[in-house]
């Protein structure tokens, strides 16, 4: 539809060049296929500068005007139409499960953080007197080893927390 609308409207400003400088409209036609300008048509046709005054656009340029104002209106529409396409896809993933607010998961993302740290700060408090004392290197290895175990157990202790979080946010 937006098509021939626009074929329409340049047939209309072809037709104001047209009468304007007293040509046929096949001729002005012509000469914009083969690239020429309404000013340098207005030339070879020898209309005079004098005939419409500089403060006065012509008919042409009026038409002109008028379809580049619908044509950025038309623009305005589909650049609307699409955003709320987006949003409408943006809002059907919400609902679904498959995207969370940032909020949401900074949260989340802070305390898994926060609680790994801490379980890994309280190794040196409870360690420190046992290493201080142990001798041999097997045993120091795996008191630390089991510290470690602790931790990594905390984190995907964490993880499946958020795992079954997730699957609830999706059911």
């Amino acid at each position: 539809m937006a098509k021939r609308t626009t074929k329409r409207i340049n047939n209309i400003g072809v037709n104001a060049l047209a009468r304007e400088c007293d040509l046929p409209q096949s001729t002005v036609s012509g000469l914009m296929k083969r690239g020429m300008t309404a000013d340098q048509i207005r030339a070879r046709a020898g209309v005079k500068p004098g005939k419409q005054s500089v403060a006065e656009p012509g008919e042409y340029e009026v038409v002109m005007q008028a379809r580049s104002r619908i044509d950025a209106l038309e623009d305005a529409k589909l650049r609307r139409a699409k955003a709320l396409a987006e949003r409408q896809e943006i809002e059907n993933a919400l609902r679904r499960g498959e995207l969370m607010p940032v909020s949401y998961v900074r949260k989340w993302a802070s305390e898994f953080l926060s609680a790994g740290r801490d379980e890994m700060l309280r190794i040196p408090g409870e360690l420190a007197d046992a290493l201080a004392a142990e001798s041999d290197a097997r045993e120091v290895a795996a008191a630390l080893r089991a510290a470690m175990d602790r931790v990594i157990a905390k984190f995907e202790q964490l993880d499946q927390i958020w795992q079954g979080q997730d699957q609830q946010a999706a059911a």
